[in-house]
């Protein structure tokens, strides 16, 4: 087992100083602009189901991959030349097959493409070829569904240059959530704290009907894990506050903002636990407006760090954006007019912001410019 005192050592040391204020504003006297571009299908159907929950961004900046699952296929999507340039087919069953229900997609590099579901991560080749499986049970971590912690698919990072998995496991009972570290050539788990996640289990919502059948519906804070470069950015939707951990030096730290513009976190109290679904909808759309956090995602070409927060009324959303240097320092936040309404799959690309929005039954996004004289 890994030491994690001194983890958590490192991250009591990182945590201390790391409060940030608004200084020189990032986008005084920027400008924004929107327009709205669709991808050409040629002769096939881009999936567009789920609001493009398995797609992911290509690390070279050129291509969006999409999983289909009706076909059982990866487009990859020229957004260049916005239109579907290639399919590459992927096997259900065998020895490279993605295995029942498709779980998770992401991108890994520009050859290699991760898979993970409630029970095993695998990674392939972007022709469909199965290169390696990682099996929860080995770490105790496939019992979920008898009482056991859950590390869900849209959790887990596969990292086969540290031969590594990092995750968030949520426990069963407390819904609390810690960083897990998985040793792939160990087989070892390390499980680390996280500050900024610790009030997310006063968040979760809840109901059960009972009859014929009974039927059980929850819904937790939102949270984010993603790689960019050595380090894992982790994020939830209940505070501005961001934690990392640093793959190369082991270590985690914390990185707590004050905005100008919004609260900095959710304060107030929720009933958790309903009897019916339309309490609990009114319940949960209290929830909703109060400020919630999406995760951050990279900006190549300005090379900084974006994030979108917003306010969902029901006459109306406020839709705030918030810039940040490399160090995840913060030098900026705006609202942004143009946007009424929750941002849906987005990434940053030569200079905009592409959202996802479905136009007609075809890929489209709106485009969010922005123009200063410090955007690059």
């Amino acid at each position: 087992m890994r030491n994690l005192s001194y983890l958590m050592l490192l991250m009591i040391i990182s945590c201390k100083g790391n409060i940030e204020k608004t200084g020189s504003d990032y986008f005084t006297n920027l400008q924004f602009s929107v327009d709205t571009v669709i991808i050409d299908p040629g002769d096939e159907i881009i999936f567009l189901k789920h609001q493009l929950l398995n797609s992911d961004m290509g690390t070279d900046g050129r291509y969006f991959y999409n999983f289909n699952g009706d076909d059982h296929t990866l487009e990859k999507i020229n957004l260049d030349e916005l239109r579907l340039e290639e399919k590459f087919p992927f096997e259900k069953e065998g020895p490279n097959g993605t295995g029942p229900g498709i779980g998770v997609m992401g991108i890994v590099d520009e050859n290699h493409v991760s898979i993970t579901g409630m029970y095993q991560s695998s990674l392939f080749s972007m022709e469909g070829e199965k290169l390696r499986t990682v099996y929860y049970e080995n770490f105790s971590l496939a019992e979920w569904h008898n009482g056991g912690d859950l590390l869900a698919g849209d959790r887990v990072l596969l990292d086969p240059d540290s031969n590594r998995i990092y995750g968030l496991i949520q426990g069963y009972e407390d819904k609390s959530m810690v960083l897990g570290i998985l040793y792939l050539d160990e087989f070892e788990i390390s499980r680390i704290e996280l500050k900024s996640f610790e009030r997310l289990s006063d968040y979760s919502f809840e109901y059960t009907i009972s009859g014929k059948a009974t039927v059980f519906m929850s819904q937790s804070p939102k949270v984010g894990i993603k790689k960019f470069g050595k380090k894992v950015i982790l994020s939830n939707e209940i505070t501005s506050a961001l934690m990392g951990y640093d793959t190369e030096m082991d270590s985690l730290f914390m990185k707590s903002y004050t905005s100008q513009l919004t609260a900095n976190q959710k304060e107030k109290k929720y009933k958790k636990v309903h009897e019916t679904p339309e309490e609990y909808g009114l319940e949960y759309a209290k929830y909703k407006q109060e400020i919630n956090f999406m995760p951050p995602f990279w900006d190549r070409d300005g090379q900084m760090f974006l994030r979108f927060s917003y306010i969902e009324n029901e006459s109306r959303t406020d839709v705030y954006l918030t810039a940040y240097d490399e160090g995840l320092n913060q030098i900026g936040e705006t609202l942004v007019p143009q946007l009424t309404k929750k941002p849906a799959k987005h990434f940053a690309k030569n200079g905009k912001i592409w959202i996802y929005e479905n136009l007609e039954d075809e890929m489209g996004f709106v485009r969010l410019e922005m123009k200063n004289n410090n955007f690059r």
